[in-house]
């Protein structure tokens, strides 16, 4: 080969390997600001004296966002991130030995992005030594005194929010993913791994130039949690898509809608009737176009829990009608029906439901039966009074009780006191880790344990009823009925959010709320997402759901001698 062409494929060489190393060094748009927010969120949640509120660090992330316009490079990046770093007092450093460690809970660590600084010795030093840091103090979240729910009552918003600003909502994104990230203790349940949703989320904060958009954005950060205690819904959106409603109400059986009420004069314009059957929405199947039309809009732990909106969103439209395929009687037919933004007519005609219509009372001759919803202490004292003869006793947890709490029942149908409840909590000082702990007020009551010393206990079958409607309270109590020793739990999967919430303002002052604690069976088993243990499914369908078919579930089980 000629000395040339060695010479010219060698200078080829070179310039392909200046050019890589070139396009290497260069930083898009988005990571940048994904790698100042990861920088930022850890230094206000690991850094000693930033955790005291000696900065107000929302502005300082305004001004130092709006910085980054003029970097293109990641070598560039990193020296400003170094100087934003080192541009706090410096931060105490303490480090909790193995021992300490040991017992945690950290399914929810996740610094692997710091690794991307190791070949930066400075940063990769300086990142480390705050993940590992636990001198840390309490200003931005802390834990009630009593109860160690976490409360971030320092997040007061930003007076001077705009979201016409990108900075303003890139700061909405990083000060919420970053409570996430590390005072979430339910995060390694999610669907998607938290971290790993982050570049999307910043596309959407970027492009958020309408109210609409940064709507969507907000929405979607939000329904990420995986958590039914996360209702977030704007009136933005709202407006844009459930601008037209059907004449009727539904209810989800079986991935089928079934009209229960309707008003009669719209009804009859379109020929619908009380009890057809939709089974298909714009020539979706329903359970398909509750996914996309609903699951997006709605934060749930569990499909189950997708039923409650699904009920009273679905057929709402942007539209003034909407394509459906109806079962009614023998007959399927697709055709569109009318939606209307109000409705003039107000008579209705309702289907016919069959179940206990008081309180408490006897059912099927030998069996009682109590509505947990609004009943009174007293009425329950009277209640269990009334049914000491009798076979069981069914307990309808489908409701969120208003005026007892679990220590109002147990203490009939517990023999001794017991633990139900393992909780897990996350740590102020320790970021992304969490441990299984009890609250200061458990020196005076413990609120894990219930129940109490009762010879005369009732000792026949307890049958709880539960659904997607029990939740978070509803879920706790329903944890604690279970303990109890002849407990059977029919129903369907619960709501799975458990035990209390925890409310973080944003900076446009939006509160959103998640369940600030883990909890789990004593047995180890998780409740969150997943809801309640099932001892007995209820399988509904269009032709009986009107009958109570957990009731009669309930009747057989108590009279079913094992």
């Amino acid at each position: 080969m000629k000395k040339q062409n060695i010479f010219a494929i060698a200078l080829c060489f070179c310039f392909m390997i200046q050019t890589f190393s070139q396009e290497k060094r260069e930083i898009t748009v988005t990571e940048k600001y994904k790698q100042f927010g990861l920088v930022w969120g850890l230094i206000k949640y690991h850094h000693s004296e930033v955790s005291k509120g000696k900065y107000n660090l929302d502005s300082i992330f305004i001004e130092n966002i709006d910085k980054l316009e003029k970097i293109n490079t990641q070598e560039k990046l990193e020296t400003f991130l170094l100087n934003f770093s080192v541009s706090f007092k410096a931060s105490k450093i303490k480090v909790a030995n193995d021992t300490e460690s040991k017992s945690l809970f950290k399914k929810n660590q996740d610094y692997d992005w710091i690794e991307r600084y190791s070949d930066n010795s400075k940063l990769y030093s300086y990142f480390k030594q705050l993940k590992d840091n636990t001198a840390i103090s309490d200003y931005y979240v802390s834990n009630q005194s009593l109860t160690k729910i976490p409360t971030f009552k320092n997040e007061k918003g930003f007076k001077s929010f705009d979201y016409k600003i990108k900075s303003h909502r890139l700061l909405e994104l990083f000060s919420f993913w970053n409570a996430i990230q590390y005072h979430y203790p339910n995060k390694y349940l999610m669907d998607k791994n938290w971290f790993s949703q982050l570049d999307d989320f910043v596309v959407a904060f970027e492009n958020g130039t309408n109210q609409l958009k940064y709507e969507l954005a907000k929405t979607k950060l939000i329904v990420a949690l995986n958590d039914s205690h996360s209702y977030y819904f704007a009136q933005s959106l709202a407006d844009s898509i459930l601008k037209f409603k059907p004449p009727f109400d539904v209810k989800s059986v079986n991935d089928t809608l079934v009209i229960t009420r309707i008003l009669k004069k719209m009804g009859n314009k379109d020929n619908l009737k009380l009890g057809d059957c939709i089974v298909e929405v714009d020539d979706l199947d329903i359970k398909s176009i509750s996914e996309q039309k609903i699951g997006q809009f709605f934060s749930i732990s569990n499909d189950s829990y997708l039923k409650k909106w699904t009920n009273r969103w679905l057929m709402m439209n942007t539209a003034d009608s909407v394509k459906v395929k109806i079962k009614s009687g023998p007959s399927v037919t697709s055709r569109y029906i009318h939606l209307y933004r109000t409705f003039e007519d107000k008579d209705y005609a309702s289907l016919s439901f069959i179940h206990p219509e008081k309180e408490w009372q006897i059912i099927d001759n030998t069996i009682g039966y109590i509505n947990l919803k609004t009943i009174s202490k007293d009425e329950i004292e009277k209640a269990f009074k009334a049914f000491s003869y009798t076979d069981g006793i069914v307990l309808d947890l489908r409701n969120y009780p208003k005026n007892i709490g679990e220590s109002d029942i147990t203490k009939y149908i517990f023999p001794n006191k017991k633990k139900f409840v393992n909780v897990l909590f996350s740590m102020v000082n320790r970021p992304s880790l969490a441990n299984f702990d009890s609250p200061l007020i458990s020196n005076i009551i413990d609120p894990f344990k219930t129940g109490s010393k009762n010879s005369k206990y009732y000792d026949k079958k307890i049958i709880l009823l539960v659904n997607h409607t029990t939740q978070s309270k509803a879920e706790f109590m329903g944890m604690a009925i279970q303990a109890s020793p002849n407990c059977v739990t029919v129903g369907e999967q619960t709501a799975g959010s458990v035990l209390n919430i925890a409310v973080f303002k944003t900076p446009d002052g939006t509160d959103i709320s998640f369940t600030s604690m883990g909890a789990f069976y004593p047995d180890g088993t998780g409740a969150q997402r997943k809801g309640l243990k099932i001892d007995f499914l209820v399988k509904e369908n269009t032709s009986n759901f009107t009958q109570d078919q957990y009731i009669k579930e309930a009747i057989k089980q108590i009279r079913f001698k094992s």
